[in-house]
């Protein structure tokens, strides 16, 4: 048998490759952070909070997908990681959690620098991890980070695979019909008035315009609902399971659902349509 190729030095260059795998492995589930540098006043350098899912290994890493959660207005990436408790979702799924910590400078709009440093983190990282760099990433916020999820999405829509926003107060308006469009949930506290109202009137006009989004409303008013969070789980893990066909549909007005291809459900006008792949999905937003 042939002996295997050693360096100048005497030692197994398959060993190094096999301890730096370790070492990857082995920070899985754990929480990172890298900072990414930007022009901006008050985010001369960002950083940029990385959950790694549990179990998570080099050789399978095509296999994996980013979602973005983008926290309250100034929230360090720490606390909106730990305050959405994706990680259960995110384990199942092999999805590594990225939290930017963005304050202030209008970061909600991307064109402006934000966006830029977004996708230098989500590069950086399929990079590192050797994630499939066509994998598209999922987007998720509350109040100021809604308003991120919904206009990061409109600013480079083909990167993005799902994405939600609860509490947003500041939407994109469409004005032409789209085809294909990823979907996407929509939650808001009715006594949050404002919000609510606008979030109501997005969802119409998009869904008129081609837009494929779950709605849903809570009796509360603007902070975090945890049966919205609990809903927007299972909306993403829904996705993520791969069932894209149509079966059910639900009606905002009514908050029942029917099979697609029932009298009911053809009755429902578009604007109030919801639709849904995945039965257990459904039954959650009825009972809500």
């Amino acid at each position: 048998m042939g002996r295997r190729s050693k360096n100048k030095t005497g030692e197994n260059p398959m060993m190094f490759l096999l301890i730096f795998m370790t070492l990857l492995s082995a920070s899985a589930g754990e929480i990172t952070s890298f900072n990414i540098p930007t022009k901006a006043p008050q985010n001369k350098t960002v950083k940029m909070v990385l959950r790694i899912p549990t179990g998570f290994s080099p050789k399978d890493a095509k296999n994996y997908r980013i979602m973005v959660l983008f926290g309250g207005r100034n929230w360090p990436g720490d606390k909106t990681i730990k305050a959405y408790n994706f990680v259960k979702m995110a384990d199942e799924h092999n999805i590594f959690l990225l939290s930017p910590s963005f304050k202030n400078d209008s970061y909600w709009e991307p064109k402006k620098w934000s966006g830029k440093a977004l996708l230098q983190a989500i590069n950086r990282i399929k990079n590192k991890y050797k994630i499939n760099p066509n994998s598209q990433v999922l987007y998720f916020g509350y109040s100021a980070g809604a308003q991120c999820a919904a206009l990061f999405y409109r600013w480079k829509p083909k990167i993005v695979k799902a994405w939600g926003a609860y509490a947003c107060g500041v939407w994109f308006w469409p004005k032409k019909q789209v085809k294909n469009a990823v979907p996407a949930i929509i939650t808001c506290g009715e006594d949050d008035m404002q919000r609510y109202l606008l979030s109501k009137r997005f969802v119409r006009t998009a869904r008129e315009h081609g837009y494929s989004i779950i709605w849903r409303s809570y009796p509360v008013g603007h902070g975090l609902s945890l049966k919205a969070l609990d809903l927007t789980r299972s909306f993403f893990a829904s996705v993520l399971s791969g069932q894209f066909e149509t079966k059910y549909v639900g009606d905002d007005q009514e908050m029942n659902f029917y099979p697609v291809h029932s009298k009911n459900a053809r009755n429902i006008e578009i604007e109030y349509r919801n639709n849904f792949s995945n039965l257990n999905f459904a039954k959650q937003w009825e009972k809500q």
